[in-house]
């Protein structure tokens, strides 16, 4: 759904409050101060999921959020008492890769300085948030029905969620790296991202493996969270070998599917194998395009799933492409991944 933001601003922060405390199951978070109090620039005051001291600053404008407002902010915030540990901006636009780029290099400068990083909550985010606690939602939108343990309606289930799927399993350690490795670790990504992917991983399992091959793979899946949470610290007794060994099983079980496969469910299958492959081969700072035969590869397989609205999309997608900049082309797999699974999605 298209879900519209508030227009008031008290709205909106109460809002970002509580998609806040359910973020980061905390909830004693607050509001800092009140409108004519000097506020240094945050809004919500708290601790994390991890126990730091985190700031968000809310911004409910008619004009777009910019790089130059978020540092206005921040030297605001760098008086705030005691220090913060993270400092977040949560606003009403809809999320922008451009902006998200601009914030992750300003966030990796900062904390190359030793100062607090730096993060985004668009929109998007702040709905995904609310959503996962229903009557927290309804308290905002009460004339919104929602049912969050529904089947999603879509066109194919199957093949949606094959496509999920493959996708998040064969980037499942690309992921890992990224949120848990050095440059997670730089600007602080928040570790429980990666409970997401495990939960669309274990969901579409569900409706796509045999009753017996999705047991394994849910004690698995139970097994591998409990491993790596609540050692978000990795401590000394942390051992990334035990997390790979027991993620190297359920995967194994879960890639194993496409061998009970045919057809449009096969190209489903080969089509998530695919953009997940260009996906990291992307984020490893390659600057050569993506090789022609692989875009060739993949078109053959969206044809095959009778998807010729999206051929058409794929290949204005390839020109805009082959004419970006590295920076531009990183979004590109997901961008492609996206809109095959909106698709699939409506009816």
């Amino acid at each position: 759904m298209n879900i519209l933001p508030p227009k008031s601003w008290e709205e909106f922060e109460e809002m970002t409050l509580d998609a806040c405390k359910i973020r980061w199951q905390n909830p004693d978070l607050q509001r800092n101060g009140r409108q004519g109090q000097t506020q240094n620039g945050v809004d919500i005051l708290g601790s994390n999921h991890l126990f730091d001291l985190v700031g968000v600053q809310c911004k409910n404008y008619k004009d777009k959020l910019n790089i130059s407002l978020i540092k206005t902010e921040i030297i605001k915030a760098e008086s705030f008492l005691p220090k913060l540990k993270m400092y977040y901006f949560a606003c009403t636009d809809r999320t922008d890769s451009l902006l998200q780029k601009e914030v992750r290099v300003l966030s990796q400068e900062r904390t190359s300085q030793n100062k607090f990083p730096v993060m985004i909550l668009f929109w998007d985010d702040i709905v995904q948030d609310l959503v996962q606690d229903v009557p927290i939602f309804k308290k905002h939108y009460p004339q919104i029905s929602i049912s969050i343990d529904a089947d999603l309606k879509v066109k194919d289930l199957n093949l949606y969620c094959i496509l999920d799927l493959i996708y998040f399993t064969s980037n499942l350690d690309f992921y890992n790296q990224l949120i848990f490795g050095e440059i997670g670790a730089l600007v602080s990504e928040d570790p429980l991202q990666i409970k997401s992917v495990l939960f669309s991983i274990k969901y579409s399992a569900s409706k796509i493996l045999q009753p017996t091959d999705y047991d394994k793979v849910a004690k698995l899946i139970n097994e591998y969270i409990e491993y790596l949470f609540p050692k978000t610290n990795r401590n000394d007794d942390f051992l990334w070998s035990k997390a790979n060994s027991i993620s190297s099983e359920f995967v194994s079980i879960i890639l194993g599917v496409q061998y009970q496969l045919a057809k449009r469910e096969l190209a489903i299958y080969n089509v998530g194998k695919i953009l997940s492959k260009w996906n990291i081969w992307e984020s490893n700072s390659n600057e050569e395009l993506w090789a022609d035969d692989n875009w060739e590869s993949l078109i053959k397989f969206i044809a095959i799933i009778e998807l010729s609205e999206i051929s058409n999309l794929v290949e204005g997608l390839r020109k805009q492409y082959e004419k970006g900049d590295h920076w531009i082309r990183l979004d590109f797999p997901h961008k492609v991944y996206n809109h095959i699974r909106l698709s699939l999605m409506y009816k």
